[in-house]
């Protein structure tokens, strides 16, 4: 039996106690635990008709972490429920009960106290005769339930012959929740272009933001959102004190008492019930309202989490072991602007469009959609690895517990009934034979080669010793020469490359030759000052040399050669057809002087689309005329991308990582960079700036001389 089929069971179960014996709060548990089964974590398919005791320890196991709150005598008749499908409870309530009478009894929505009448007065003996009935407006006339009652019936009904037609496995959505939650996380590679993609720094930003408002206790009140005692998922210690819970359980585990005393004891039993319900609904209410009142713990997951360079959406994932009170909290809190969509486990909200400022573009937040999804301790691990996953490595990962015997869900990696691991990615990873992958990797990509390379150290940012691509007051930039080094040599930095803008770009200001030469000029003066402090840092002298859109270089190769490093770039004619493109680019790749080719598909995330290049032609030439390819650190460029940084990895292409400073603030993109190089799978020998300035002076030196190129 799935989820579904043994909560309807024990919900069966609780209707039944309660006609024959009338309400209390042994049915009310019952049927509280009903409830809380249907979106338990964990499919209980798996163990139906097992007998090995190693099975029913796991059992035993999974039943007290999630029902730890209720009687032994509820657990008792749940876990008959889940091994043999019909608990001996329910068969001894339903002994003497016609077919018919059962049939009506499991009508949720069918008032215990109207069955009798309905069956022996009006003689419906059957759910198609009742449905005719409330067709018609019978009960209602004859004043049996009100109308609404008799309509909600009706409903029933015709639910019941709905599902009765559809396929069970398409019932059960604790069962299908894998292929559910893996469709929710796919959705269309967002388009550079488009106006709500957001790019990684600023919906990192925007995500921080969203964690700290639930990162602290809510001011208001929430107890409109409980709208009955179902909504309070969590039973506690309340129902050990509630009267006569365990008694009305042992009428049928022990003797009967007499009927007179059994007479004196209902009443008393009843007294105590109504006693007993209040204080429990303000006991559960004030436990729902500290719960949503509280701190909950979220962590980033999804593409968030794995910064991918656009994103469209936020997934979060929460530890939390009552959903609806969590999601109370979301409705009420000041970034949800509406509820799109709610489910057992998750609940996506649109965002409301003002709550943020982006701090790397300062535009108001676009109409992005916030998915929050749950999960408790008990399977906390292989939900956060479901989630950090693309749906392709999620699948790999399913494939290769499949080929071991073994079998991964949302709820943890079983082997039959065995529960192998659900606490813990690295247990997981270590139960599949895998090593730890990092998060940055789970996109079915670049992991799988880097298992394969001996799971090398990825780049970090603390490998970088210099800055290749910067712009200052000679140009377009905010910061004077000096500053600028300055603060390079204050983020830990041995050098960098000062490259303001040539003549083409004449937005920016840029140099022409001659006055390229004096820049370079204050270059030479402010080493010296540097060297005379005996300060061991150094910039060089560089620019940033447009490819014009007739093709060459913006100055002349005399002056270019007085340069140590020279950084092509195309700023205009973007949209030209990729052979213009490619006949441009191959200029630069065969111009002597050239280092380096600067954001090399020009893309501007949520503004402007790639240039029409190809990818490989950028490796193969960089390659064949040893060149360097840049990933600008911009957060609105990140560029190169994933794809193209493993293809260059291929090809034993260097990559560069830049800022493309225009103010000090910048230098702080040098970490974008390198978490987008780790999504590659980048190591810091693939990286050029990872090397002191004498090794880097010295390996482009040996580049050039191969090239039969002389500085």
């Amino acid at each position: 039996m799935n989820n579904n089929a043994v909560s309807d069971v024990v919900n069966q179960t609780a209707r039944l106690l309660e006609f024959r014996e009338g309400a209390s709060r042994a049915s009310e548990e019952l049927t509280q635990l009903a409830a809380r089964v249907k979106n338990l974590e964990v499919p209980l398919e798996i163990f139906n008709g097992v007998q090995a005791e190693r099975d029913l320890h796991e059992l035993d196991q999974m039943l007290g972490y999630w029902f730890s709150g209720y009687t032994r005598e509820a657990i008792a008749v749940l876990r008959e429920t889940i091994l043999t499908g019909a608990p001996r409870l329910k068969r001894q309530l339903a002994h003497g009960l016609s077919a018919s009478m059962l049939e009506f009894l499991a009508l949720e929505q069918l008032p215990l106290d109207s069955i009798v009448f309905i069956r022996e007065r009006l003689a419906v003996r059957s759910l198609e005769r009742l449905r005719q009935v409330c067709e018609r407006s019978e009960l209602f006339a004859a004043g049996v339930m009100s109308e609404q009652t008799e309509l909600d019936v009706l409903e029933e009904l015709v639910r019941r012959e709905t599902e009765r037609s559809a396929d069970s496995h398409d019932r059960n959505a604790i069962a299908s929740s894998d292929q559910a939650t893996l469709d929710s996380l796919t959705s269309a590679e967002p388009s550079c272009a488009s106006p709500d993609t957001i790019f990684w720094a600023n919906a990192d930003a925007l995500a921080d933001a969203v964690i700290f408002e639930l990162s602290r206790p809510y001011e208001g009140t929430l107890r409109e959102s409980v709208t009955d005692l179902a909504s309070a998922d969590k039973l506690g210690a309340a129902l050990e004190q509630a009267a006569g819970v365990v008694d009305k359980f042992k009428r049928f585990f022990v003797t009967r008492q007499s009927s007179a005393y059994a007479q004196i004891q209902q009443r008393e039993e009843e007294r105590e019930r109504q006693q007993a319900r209040r204080r429990f609904e303000n006991q559960e209410q004030e436990r729902f309202d500290e719960l949503v009142n509280g701190v909950f713990e979220t962590v980033k997951v999804g593409a968030l989490r794995r910064r991918e360079d656009m994103l469209t959406r936020l997934d979060f994932l929460t530890r939390c072991d009552n959903p609806a009170a969590f999601f109370a909290r979301i409705k009420k809190s000041p970034f949800c602007h509406k509820v799109l969509e709610e489910k057992p486990f998750y609940l996506a909200v649109q965002l409301l469009p003002n709550f943020f400022v982006m701090p790397y573009n300062n535009r108001p937040t676009p109409p992005a959609t916030l998915y929050f999804y749950v999960a408790s301790d008990f399977v906390w691990g292989v939900r956060e690895a479901l989630l950090t996953s693309t749906p392709a490595h999620w699948k790999k990962l399913k494939a290769r517990a499949r080929d071991r015997g073994m079998n991964l869900t949302p709820f943890g990696l079983y082997e039959r009934t065995r529960r192998l691991c659900s606490r813990t990615e690295k247990r997981l990873y270590e139960k599949l034979n895998l090593p730890y992958i990092p998060v940055e990797l789970r996109a079915d990509a670049a992991e799988w080669k880097w298992i394969a390379q001996g799971e090398p150290q990825l780049i970090q940012p603390q490998d970088l010793q210099g800055d290749l691509h910067l712009h200052t007051t000679f140009t377009d930039g905010s910061a004077t020469l000096e500053e600028m080094a300055n603060n390079a040599r204050a983020l830990g930095l041995h050098y960098m490359a000062a490259t303001d803008h040539t003549q083409n770009v004449a937005v920016a200001g840029g140099m022409n030759d001659v006055e390229c030469l004096r820049y370079w000029e204050q270059i030479d003066q402010l080493n010296e000052r540097l060297a005379s402090s005996g300060i061991d840092f150094h910039v060089l002298k560089g620019i940033e040399c447009d490819i014009l859109e007739a093709g060459g270089m913006d100055l002349k190769d005399e002056t270019l050669a007085k340069a140590d490093w020279v950084i092509a770039s195309i700023h205009y004619g973007k949209r030209q057809s990729r052979e213009l493109i490619h006949r441009r680019y191959l200029d630069a790749f065969r111009n002597p002087y050239v280092d380096i080719i600067a954001h090399p598909t020009g893309r501007m995330i949520g503004i402007e689309p790639k240039i029409d290049v190809d990818i490989e032609f950028l490796c193969q030439n960089a390659a064949k005329y040893g060149k360097c390819l840049e990933l600008n650190c911009q957060p609105r460029r990140l560029d190169l991308d994933r794809d193209a940084l493993m293809l260059a990895k291929e090809y034993g292409v260097p990559i560069v990582i830049s800022t493309d400073s225009h103010n000090p603030q910048h230098a702080l993109y040098l970490n974008f960079g390198v978490y987008q190089a780790q999504r590659a799978g980048l190591v810091a020998s693939d990286v050029l700036n990872t090397l002191d300035y004498q090794q880097f002076v010295e390996r482009r030196r040996q580049v050039k001389a191969q090239m039969n190129l002389h500085n």
